[in-house]
């Protein structure tokens, strides 16, 4: 059983989320570990990204403010191997699928299994790419949770 089905083994789970880099990198990783202190069953960490078409403009913002204070997907990974340090709280990616495959997805899902994230939401994932994209993930252990848009 994965460590995101264990946080919501029998009982419903309190799920944070944050903008990895807003408003910078050392604030942020502080930021992390104080959720993870306060009781957070499941961490998602949002990878920044230009064009965050299924936020709102809170998340929006955070994404620019990250990426302006010089947020990248490797700096991302550095973040949660921080953070690691100190909490084993179930942490989620949520990243759109550009980013993804623009670092290749294989070695995407290698690098965050690496650092000790569970797994990754892919708000755009279009349907037809799921098996693909699970496959890789699924090698490292890593669970792709999928959204329904309407």
């Amino acid at each position: 059983m994965s460590n995101i089905y264990k946080a919501f083994e029998n009982k419903k789970a309190f799920i944070a989320f944050l903008t990895a880099g807003d408003p910078d990198f050392e604030t942020s990783v502080e930021c992390f570990k104080a959720v993870a202190r306060a009781g957070a069953d499941l961490i998602e960490v949002g990878i920044p990204f230009s064009d965050p078409i299924a936020e709102g403009p809170v998340i929006q913002e955070a994404d620019l403010r990250a990426l302006e204070a010089g947020m990248t997907t490797d700096k991302v990974f550095e973040l949660v191997k921080e953070v690691r340090k100190e909490t084993d709280v179930p942490m989620v990616f949520m990243s759109y699928i550009n980013p993804i495959y623009h670092y290749g997805a294989e070695r995407f899902f290698e690098k965050a299994a690496e650092v000790g994230i569970d797994g990754t939401i892919i708000p755009d994932m279009p349907y037809e790419e799921k098996d693909e994209l699970t496959g890789a993930a699924k090698k490292f252990g890593l669970d792709i949770i999928s959204m329904i848009a309407p």
